[in-house]
């Protein structure tokens, strides 16, 4: 039997037995000293099995399989625990954590291949055909913080066990990479380079960035690569693999109409306007309406996020803005200025940097909303 096995284990002589032992048996081993190591290569090496300690710093193994277990992407890799945790109660945990099997330490070379080779048996199966919902963010006009919503809702979502994947379709400028503070090690520039019938789930999930939050980001190209028109060919199949690979897909979209734009907008399931109280944003978000109409967003599957930068003394109140655009409000954002520039420049979302702010508050609030929403539209009807 072949296939890849990720070892993770925080002890090093664990590590280099598992891996003569496995490499021998004609597998191939990857391998990760700590959980968010195992994180990381599960995302890059795509195991086939995992053989995972429990006792490792920081993240123990159990969290690490329950963050697995959780996503739509990991959810059906094995997991066997490889421990020194004996007691009846330790099996019980584990198993329940989500583990296929169970293996205490010191164990026979022999049983651990026989129980690799059971697990692998049993469990190898067809993908699930699960597809994620799609909410694109749009401003009503430049300058509204679109990005610092779009970012700090995928953290929000997270929160809530919700597996998210953040995509800037910004394809010159994009700055969700600096407001993650995420290096751009790959980026949409890579998918562009492969013609869209080569753009799969599996090539998406090959460019992702991850996020210590667990949300995973699709990149603008990185500075000084220039403008890049992104064809429409493109856009679509990076959406469409992306479906495959999480719960919520999040679009930071460009407020400029494109043919690509819009035809990532007809692949959304709900769009969110993301204006301030102001009645030129109002304004503008009014004209934004016909574009999404056309893509077939209408009634509830079209939000509004309204974001007080500042006090004013223009702002115009809820009530109006929502009978103007016909629209509900699924979050209103206090006045952060100061809060919102700070996280941003530090590339630690406000969601993170302060939980107990009322800006955040606000956008859990937000998350919450969005996926009752969400949910409430009907299951992948897209």
């Amino acid at each position: 039997m072949t296939g890849k096995i990720l070892v993770v284990d925080d002890d090093p002589s664990t590590l280099r037995f598992m891996r003569l032992l496995l490499t021998a048996e004609g597998f191939a081993v990857a391998t990760a000293q700590d959980a968010q190591e195992g994180l990381r290569a599960v995302q890059t090496e795509q195991p086939d099995l995992i053989i995972l300690d429990i006792m490792m710093p920081d993240m123990d193994g159990m969290d690490m399989c329950r963050q697995l277990r959780g996503r739509p992407d990991t959810a059906d890799i094995p997991i066997i625990f490889l421990t020194a945790k004996v007691q009846l109660d330790d099996r019980v945990a584990g198993l329940k954590a989500g583990a296929d099997d169970y293996i205490t330490k010191p164990a026979e070379p022999r049983e651990i291949v026989a129980r690799v080779e059971a697990v692998l048996a049993r469990t190898r199966r067809a993908p699930p055909a699960r597809q994620g919902r799609v909410v694109a963010l749009i401003g009503a006009k430049g300058g509204m913080g679109t990005s610092t919503m779009a970012v700090n809702l995928a953290v929000a979502l997270e929160q809530r066990q919700l597996s998210t994947l953040l995509i800037d379709l910004h394809h010159y400028s994009g700055t969700i990479a600096q407001q993650l503070k995420l290096a751009v090690r790959s980026s949409l520039t890579d998918l562009l380079a492969l013609e869209p019938d080569q753009i799969d789930g599996q090539q998406v999930q090959r460019v992702l960035m991850l996020h210590p939050s667990g949300a995973r980001a699709l990149l603008s190209p990185p500075a000084g690569a220039g403008l890049i028109e992104l064809p429409v060919g493109h856009a679509t199949a990076i959406v469409r693999g992306a479906k495959l690979l999480s719960d919520i897909v999040l679009l930071d979209l460009p407020h400029v109409p494109s043919p690509a734009l819009k035809e990532v907008l007809s692949l959304s399931d709900m769009a969110l306007i993301v204006l301030e109280p102001e009645p030129i944003p109002v304004a503008c978000a009014e004209q934004t309406l016909p574009l999404l109409e056309e893509a077939g967003l209408i009634g509830e599957a079209v939000g509004l996020i309204v974001v007080n930068h500042t006090q004013s003394v223009t702002s115009l109140p809820l009530a109006d803005i929502e009978r103007t655009l016909n629209k509900s409000c699924l979050g209103v954002i206090p006045p952060a200025f100061a809060e919102l520039a700070h996280s941003d420049h530090h590339g630690t979302p406000v969601i993170l940097s302060k939980p107990q702010s009322m800006v955040s508050i606000s956008l859990r609030e937000l998350a919450e909303r969005v996926q009752t929403r969400v949910s409430s539209l009907g299951l992948y009807a897209r």
